[in-house]
C-alpha cells in the first residue's frame, strides 16, 4: 500500500509511545544476535534455544509496505547503524560456517535448520538485505552484499531465480548508482567463487563439539554450479544494456567512480574465466562486446582501470591453460587478439600506456613508474602474437591437406603477411619496454621477457611458451623471417629462465608438480625443440649448454626417484623420453 502524509503523520503519532519498547527491544535483539555470533564460532547452535535463533529474522517483516514504486520498506529506518551491521554479520557468519560444514559433509542439525528457514525465504531475507543496497551508509551497504552473495551460495540451487533477476534490474539503476555496484559485486563473488576442500589443520583444529547433533549431506548438496548458472542466465538478458552503459561511461568523460567501473570488469572477468567452470554455451554471450573496449584504451583512462582491462583481455585469451592445446581456437578469442595487433601496430597502443600516470605517451609524471600494469600489457602483446600465428598455422595445415595446392600457397601469403605485422608489433613492444626500463639497447626480447616476468610463475611460463610457439610456427616456412628467430630465440629464453631460478633443478621439479601455471607443456615443448633443432640450439646457448644439460639430468633422476616411489601426480613419460633423447644427443656432441 501506499501511505499519504495523514497516513504517515498518524503512524508516527501512534508510535510515539512505543520508542522506549522499541529500544529496549532493540538491545534485546542485539544480544540474540550477539549470543548467535558467539555459538556460531563454536561451529554449533545446538545449546541455544530456537527462539533465540529466530528471534533476530521474526522482526524482519514488521511495518513492511510499499511505496508508489513498489519498493517495499522494513524496519530498516528504525534500526541504528550498529543494529544493523550486527545483523548482517551475523547472516554472513551463519551461511559461512553453513557452507565450510557442507564442504565436510556433516552440519549441525540447527544450523541446516534455520539456514533452510531463510533459503525457503520464510523471513524475507533476501528483499531486506537487496533494500540494504540504498542504505546511505556505504560500509553498511559494502556488508549487506558480503552478505547476499554467502547466503546464495550457501542456498545453492535452491535460489529463487527472480532475486537474482532482480540484482540484475538493479545493475541498470541510474537514480541508486549505489545500487550497480552492489549488484554487480555480489555477482561477481558468486561466479568467482570456488568450492575447495578444506585444509586438513583446519579440519582438525575446528570441528564442532562432542555434543552437537550432525546431520550427513550428500555430494550433490556441495556443487556451487548451479547457483552460478543461475547468475550468469540472470546476468545474460540485461548484459547488453549493463555493457552499453559502461561503454558510454567511460568513453564521454573519466569516471569519478573508478570503483564501479572494476567492479564491472572484476565481474565480467569472472564469468569468462576458466576457473569458473561454467560451459562455453553459458559464457559466450559475454565475449560479443570485447572490441568496443579495446577502443576505449586511451591516456583518458586512469590506471586502475587501464588493469583490470587488461587482465579482462588476457583472461580471454588464456593461451598456456587453454587456447595453446587447442587444435582449432574459436572465432572470439581470434577476433581479440587480431584487434589487439592492430591496435600496437597501426594505432599506436603501446603509447598510449599510463605508465607514470600522467597523459601522452607513456605517461607525464615522475617516479620508477606502474611496472604491473606494464607487465600486463606486454603479456597480452605476446599472447595476441602467439594465438594469431597459431590461428594461420591452423588454417595453413588444413588447407595443405586439400588436394588444392593453389589453397595452401595462399595460406603461406597470409602467413608472410602475419609474420610482417609481427616483426613490427615485436619491435614497437622491445622499443617501449627499453624507453621505460633499463634495459641494454642489445637484449633480445626473449631475454627480457623473462627478466621482466621473473617475481611472476604464471606469466613468466606463459610468456616463454608465447615465445616458443610463435617461433615454431613461423620457422616451417622456408622464407622466415631470421631475424624474428634471434628476437625470439627459445634457447635465449630458457637459459635466462635457467639462470633466474640459479640453475637448481628443485625449482623445475616443484614448477612441474604445481598446477599453478602451465611449465609441463612448455618443458615439453621446448624439449622437442632442442631434439629437432640440436645444432641451433647448441649454438644459441654457447657457453651455457652443460650446465642446462646438467640441470636436466638432475631433473630426470629426481623425477625417477619419485616415480620409484609412486610419488609423482600424474603420468610423466613424454618428459623423461624427451630427457634422454636430448642427454644422447648432448653426450654424443661430447663423448
Amino acid at each position: 500500500m501506499v501511505l499519504t502524509k495523514d497516513k504517515a503523520a498518524s503512524v508516527a503519532a501512534t508510535d510515539e509511545p512505543a520508542k522506549k519498547k522499541s529500544k529496549f527491544s532493540e538491545e534485546e535483539d542485539n544480544s540474540d544476535l550477539e549470543s548467535l555470533q558467539s555459538a556460531l564460532l563454536g561451529q554449533c547452535l545446538c545449546p541455544i534455544p530456537e527462539s533465540v535463533i529466530r528471534r533476530p529474522f521474526q522482526g524482519l517483516k514488521i511495518l513492511r509496505h510499499e511505496d508508489a514504486q513498489g519498493y517495499c520498506a522494513t524496519t530498516i529506518a528504525n534500526w541504528s547503524r550498529d543494529r544493523t551491521l550486527l545483523f548482517v554479520s551475523a547472516v554472513q557468519l551463519l551461511c559461512e560456517e553453513s557452507i565450510k560444514q557442507n564442504s565436510r559433509g556433516l552440519v549441525c542439525s540447527k544450523i541446516s535448520d534455520i539456514c533452510e528457514a531463510l533459503v525457503r525465504n520464510r523471513y524475507g531475507l533476501v528483499e531486506y538485505l537487496i533494500e540494504l543496497s540504498a542504505h546511505s551508509d556505504r560500509f553498511v551497504s559494502f556488508a549487506s552484499g558480503r552478505a547476499l552473495s554467502s547466503f546464495f551460495i550457501a542456498s545453492r540451487s535452491h535460489v529463487d531465480p527472480r532475486w537474482l533477476e532482480r540484482l540484475a534490474e538493479n545493475s541498470l539503476s541510474t537514480t541508486h548508482p549505489q545500487k550497480m555496484s552492489f549488484s554487480l559485486d555480489v555477482m561477481k563473488r558468486i561466479t568467482e567463487w570456488k568450492d575447495s576442500e578444506e585444509h586438513p589443520l583446519d579440519e582438525r583444529d575446528h570441528l564442532p563439539p562432542a555434543s552437537c547433533h550432525l546431520l550427513s549431506v550428500s555430494d550433490a548438496e556441495l556443487d556451487s554450479s548451479q547457483i552460478k548458472c543461475l547468475c550468469v542466465k540472470a546476468l545474460e538478458a540485461k548484459w547488453p544494456a549493463i555493457v552499453e552503459k559502461f561503454d558510454r561511461l567511460l568513453a564521454t568523460t573519466p569516471t569519478r567512480d573508478d570503483s564501479t567501473v572494476v567492479t564491472f570488469l572484476g565481474l565480467w572477468e569472472a564469468i569468462i574465466s576458466v576457473k569458473a567452470n561454467l560451459s562455453i554455451v553459458d559464457t559466450k554471450p559475454f565475449y560479443v562486446h570485447l572490441a568496443n573496449f579495446v577502443a576505449l584504451l586511451s591516456s583518458r583512462i586512469s590506471p586502475i582501470v587501464w588493469k583490470h582491462m587488461l587482465d579482462l583481455f588476457n583472461e580471454v585469451l588464456c593461451y598456456g591453460s587453454t587456447l595453446a592445446l587447442q587444435d582449432m581456437l574459436a572465432e572470439e578469442p581470434c577476433s581479440l587478439a587480431h584487434l589487439i595487433v592492430r591496435s600496437v601496430k597501426d594505432w599506436r597502443l603501446l603509447e598510449a600506456i599510463p605508465f607514470r600516470g600522467g597523459s601522452g605517451k607513456f605517461g607525464g609524471g615522475s617516479g620508477d613508474g606502474d611496472k604491473p600494469l606494464l607487465k600486463k600489457a606486454v603479456l597480452l602483446v605476446l599472447k595476441s602474437v602467439a594465438v594469431t600465428v597459431k590461428e594461420t598455422r591452423c588454417e595453413s595445415s588444413s588447407d595443405s591437406s586439400s588436394s588444392v595446392s593453389s589453397e595452401g600457397e595462399d595460406a603461406d601469403d597470409d602467413m608472410a603477411v602475419i609474420e610482417r605485422s609481427i616483426r613490427e608489433v615485436l619491435r614497437q613492444l622491445d622499443s617501449c619496454v627499453k624507453t621505460l626500463l633499463p634495459f641494454h639497447p642489445e637484449t633480445p626480447l626473449a631475454q627480457w621477457v623473462v627478466q621482466l616476468f621473473s617475481d611472476q610463475d604464471d606469466a613468466l611460463v606463459e610468456g616463454m611458451v608465447c615465445c616458443l610457439d610463435v617461433t615454431i610456427g613461423l620457422s616451417h616456412r622456408e622464407n622466415a623471417s631470421q631475424d624474428l628467430k634471434k628476437v625470439l630465440s627459445p634457447a635465449v629464453s630458457l637459459a635466462q629462465f635457467l639462470r633466474t631460478v640459479s640453475y637448481g633443478d628443485d625449482v623445475l621439479l616443484d614448477l612441474l608438480v604445481s598446477n599453478e601455471t602451465c611449465f609441463l607443456l612448455y618443458l615439453l615443448r621446448v624439449l622437442k625443440y632442442m631434439r629437432k633443432n640440436w645444432p641451433e640450439f647448441v649454438s644459441a646457448c654457447s657457453n651455457e649448454l652443460g650446465d642446462i644439460m646438467g640441470v636436466f639430468s638432475r631433473l630426470r633422476l629426481a623425477i625417477e626417484r619419485l616415480i620409484a616411489r609412486s610419488l609423482f601426480p600424474y603420468n610423466i613419460s613424454p618428459v623423461l623420453r624427451l630427457l634422454e633423447k636430448c642427454e644422447q644427443l648432448y653426450d654424443g656432441a661430447n663423448p
